[in-house]
């Protein structure tokens, strides 16, 4: 497994030092042209006051401060200076006041402006403009936008054109609330300090205009509503109020209710009198029965007489006729004071008619006292009162009868009047309270009305400037920019190419893939690194390898000399020979005897003690599979003490292209595979090394990787012995966290 750590990604971004350096500085070249005429920009800014936070306001209730709704109110403005609808319009009237100007002039448009437009604008659009009227010329082209999505106005406001495409212009909209106050920020960009002005002035008073429509329509809308409804409860109220007039005016009722109850304390007063005058006449009738009762038979005929009847006849119709206008009911005065002289009249005869009847009764009994022995004048006297009394009271309860009666007829008039008098007055009543809801609700219509027309009152605080100057180039950020996307790039690339590297690369995954351990790796020269002590690395992988043939052959003290150690590969051009001739060239400089069996005839040329060394060469054939001895590879008589070798270095061609001694591995007693390091080990190489341990019996191979990268040779060897200046080594040990590391004990 690789170790991940950022030593480990320095150095792979060192490796591509050069690409590391060279693409930024392309890229940044490359901008730095292709900027170079890059059109001047220029900005200008208004200011408006929308008064949403602190606004002044009509509303009796609720006037607190509520954020959310304020924020709402923002979005909605800014959604509006955004939406379709106002950049559109934007966009006409400056296309209007362009075509409207006959010569450039530099608050409205510059030249090459001016130029660009009259050469692309087509004559049918020309002929719609109404020299020096700027709202006909406005409504001219508005209708011929209308006319269809194919007509050049149509195209000019919805394509790419810089300065009137509503999505250019939207582009170039920067919208901003001044921290949490009432103000808001609208700048704009332009290549013309002229279109630059004009548009931002032209986008503040169409929004302006828009919001305050919006708002007003929306509230006049409710006003309407509630003006509407409450006309028509109006006619209902009156209405129902006109069928209560009609019904009291048909019924002659002033004030049913005061009537009612007027009626209903005179029953109550008539009840009371009807029963005192009916105990009057009970009374007064069972007196009279007793009195005649004790008058003889012929005093009774005396006292009915025709004389004594036609005066109390006289006194029932006087009495009858005082209470009837007595109980007379009437509001006029004057009729009520005719009433008491007549009944003061009427009293005068009835005084009159009872003294000629007590006048009477006296001539009539000529006797002083009765059988009983009491006197007749007495009795006669109380008969007469009572008689009096009587026919008194006999009269008033025929009056009072009738009243009665009248009372009667009044009371089933006016029980229906009752409940038809309820219904008007509930549909009155309802219809009252819609009214007044209606009307409660319209005043806070109207109160919401003239608080919506101070709300969209907004203010432009700050009028949209002309700028004099365009804004800084931003050519530099561009290059630096290209510069650093050139390197991230780069290095993005380097590190994912690394992570994905199938080759071996390392021992770690040599292991891992081959299933192989590793006795030695050896480092690829390059002349690019010429402070790498490279005859150090390779003396020590050679060293590596040859102690393991040495301590092979202490391992094997009793076994007959030489030692046969076979270097075999998969592939072609893995190393072989260059591996054997540092094995060589080192144990023959250990003054060991070697053996070299190879089919390379290029000569290794040992320097040091070369008389250790021998070498023999054999052809590739189909020969090699009958192979059982190394010593066949020798032709007869060539050598003839093999003991006087110690070690025998074998090495076999490809695997894969070539054939090898099958029955030779029983004979060996160390095999290494050698494997390049900067290639990926395939299917064939790993079903080759299966066939070759499957054909063989000898002991398993061990790995000499091949060519590996001189800054892995650190993992096996540790620090690599080079020239460092004192700053690389500062670094090297910040990257790896060895601030205190010593190269020696003191």
């Amino acid at each position: 497994m690789m170790k991940f750590n950022l030593l480990f990604f320095i150095r792979i971004l060192m490796r591509h030092i050069a690409l590391l350096i060279g693409v930024p500085i392309l890229l940044a070249t490359l901008v730095f042209f292709l900027t170079k005429n890059l059109p001047k920009v220029y900005d200008s800014k208004a200011r408006v006051y929308t008064g949403f936070a602190s606004g002044s306001s009509i509303e009796l209730e609720n006037t607190r401060l509520e954020i959310s709704k304020t924020n709402i109110a923002y979005e909605n403005l800014l959604n509006l200076i955004r939406s379709r609808t106002t950049l559109e319009e934007v966009s006409l009237k400056l296309f209007t006041q362009h075509m409207l100007t006959e010569k450039p002039e530099e608050r409205i448009i510059g030249v090459q402006k001016l130029k660009d437009l009259r050469e692309i604008v087509p004559q049918e659009v020309k002929d719609l403009v109404v020299p020096g009227d700027f709202d006909a010329t406005y409504s001219n082209f508005l209708t011929y936008k209308d006319q269809g999505p194919h007509n050049f106005i149509y195209e000019l406001l919805n394509l790419n054109h810089p300065d009137y495409s509503t999505e250019k212009i939207l582009a170039k909209i920067t919208l901003r609330r001044v921290s949490s106050s009432d103000f808001v920020d609208i700048g704009y960009q332009s290549e013309d300090p002229g279109i630059c002005q004009n548009t931002l002035l032209i986008l503040t008073n169409t929004f302006i205009k828009l919001n305050q429509q919006m708002k007003v329509n929306q509230s006049d809308e409710v006003v309407n509503y509630f003006l509407g409804e409450l006309a028509k409860s109006t006619k209902r109220l009156k209405k129902s109020e006109d069928e209560l007039l009609v019904f009291n005016r048909d019924n002659k009722l002033m004030n049913y209710y005061e009537q009612t109850k007027q009626i209903a304390a005179r029953k109550e007063i008539f009840e009371t009198q009807y029963q005192k005058v009916q105990q009057r006449q009970y009374g007064s009738k069972a007196v009279l029965s007793t009195l005649e009762d004790k008058l003889s038979t012929y005093d009774r005929r005396r006292l009915n007489s025709a004389n004594v009847l036609r005066i109390r006849d006289s006194l029932s119709t006087l009495n009858f006729d005082i209470a009837m206008l007595t109980n007379e009911t009437t509001l006029d005065s004057v009729k009520r004071e005719k009433n008491q002289l007549k009944i003061n009249q009427l009293r005068k005869k009835i005084n009159g008619l009872e003294n000629a009847l007590e006048v009477t009764i006296d001539t009539v009994f000529t006797i002083d006292h009765t059988t009983d022995g009491v006197g007749s004048t007495s009795v006669l006297q109380e008969w007469l009162e009572n008689t009096m009394e009587y026919e008194s009271a006999s009269a008033e309860l025929k009056v009072l009868d009738a009243k009665r009666e009248e009372f009667d007829r009044i009371y089933a008039r006016y029980a229906p009047l009752g409940a038809t008098m309820k219904r008007l007055e509930r549909k009155i009543n309802i219809a009252e309270q819609e009214y007044l809801s209606l009307l409660h609700d319209l005043g806070l219509a109207k109160l919401k009305q003239q608080n919506a027309e101070l709300q969209t009152n907004i203010k432009i605080t700050e009028i949209p400037f002309f700028p004099i100057e365009p804004n800084p180039s931003k050519r530099i950020i561009f290059v630096i920019v290209a510069g650093l996307m050139g390197f991230i790039l780069v290095t993005f690339t380097i590190l994912t190419l690394t992570l994905l590297d199938g080759n071996i690369n390392t021992s770690e995954r040599a292991e891992a893939k081959i299933a192989l351990k590793v006795s030695s790796i050896f480092p690829v020269i390059s002349s690019k690194m010429q402070k790498v002590d490279f005859e150090y690395l390779q003396n020590k992988a050679v060293v590596a390898i040859s102690r393991n043939i040495i301590l092979n052959q202490f391992k094997k003290q009793n076994a007959k000399k030489p030692l046969v150690n076979m270097l075999f590969s998969t592939q072609e051009n893995e190393g072989k020979t260059f591996i054997s001739k540092q094995l060589i060239s080192k144990l023959c400089e250990l003054n060991y005897r070697i053996l070299h069996i190879t089919s390379d005839e290029e000569s290794l040329d040992i320097s040091t003690n070369p008389e250790n060394y021998t070498q023999i060469i054999y052809p590739i054939d189909d020969h090699l599979y009958t192979i059982g001895n190394y010593q066949e590879f020798v032709p007869k008589g060539m050598i003839e003490n093999y003991e006087v070798f110690d070690f025998v270095i074998l090495e076999l061609p490809s695997i894969i292209k070539n054939p090898f001694p099958v029955k030779l591995a029983a004979s060996i007693d160390h095999s290494f595979l050698v494997v390049r390091a900067n290639r990926s080990w395939s299917e064939a190489d790993a079903n080759a090394l299966s066939l070759f341990n499957d054909a063989t019996t000898g002991p398993e191979p061990t790995i000499i990787l091949n060519g590996v990268k001189v800054l892995e040779m650190e993992t096996v060897l540790g620090e690599i012995p080079r020239e460092r200046s004192r700053f690389r080594k500062w670094m090297k040990k910040l990257v790896q966290m060895r601030f205190f590391s010593k190269s020696t004990v003191l």
